[in-house]
């Protein structure tokens, strides 16, 4: 791997090397010297950008979501309407995990770090916070759909957001575990099933 110069750039080299790395191998077995050596930098180099292995694992997981948030902000800004919005946001976070699959065993790492005693405190919240943020996104943009009209006023946004979210990290999961399962595709069905239950009701339409 070639040496980048730039702090900034040398940095993201560093980040990108260490994602790759912890998937390989997780996060225990993942040793500074072998991120050293895969980032192509030295070990001493590396402790000038981060402390230890768990600032640089939480580097690592703050990077990744933001490569994840990037996509599907993109997405979302070229869609016309609330339901459109929300198959968007749910499409591009799917595609752009499946297209960095080789990445995905980092979040299981999140979840484990979270989990476990010493890095739980840190972990943990990051993970609140990460899911009340697509929380509140999503809510956000199901209060403009009930506003407008396209979404069944009756319906809990912040429930409804939670199974969202809750379904498209469900996909993932089976997807990583089972290659074949169509991920892109069954979230576009699913999406497409949601909103037949969860549309609001067009005026004069009697109920089944």
């Amino acid at each position: 791997m070639a040496r980048a110069a730039d702090p900034k750039a040398k940095r993201l080299q560093i980040l990108e090397a260490a994602a790759h790395q912890f998937a390989r191998t997780g996060y225990e077995a993942t040793v500074m010297d072998d991120v050293a050596e895969a980032a192509g930098v030295s070990k001493g180099s590396l402790y000038d950008y981060f402390k230890n292995k768990e600032d640089l694992f939480y580097a690592v997981f703050e990077w990744f979501q933001a490569q994840l948030l990037q996509a599907s902000v993109a997405d979302i800004q070229g869609a016309v309407g609330v339901r459109e919005q929300l198959a968007a946001f749910a499409e591009a976070t799917v595609g752009a995990l499946v297209d960095r699959v080789n990445l995905y065993p980092v979040t299981l790492e999140v979840w484990a770090a979270s989990a476990k005693s010493g890095t739980r405190k840190r972990f943990a919240k990051a993970m609140r916070m990460l899911y009340a943020n697509y929380r509140h996104e999503v809510s956000a943009l199901i209060r403009t759909g009930q506003t407008s009209g396209e979404i069944d006023p009756t319906v809990d946004p912040d429930v409804l957001a939670s199974m969202l979210i809750g379904a498209v990290d469900g996909l993932m999961l089976q997807y990583w575990l089972d290659p074949s399962f169509d991920a892109k595709a069954w979230v576009r069905t699913f999406l497409s099933n949601m909103f037949d239950g969860v549309g609001a009701k067009k005026p004069g339409k009697s109920e089944q």
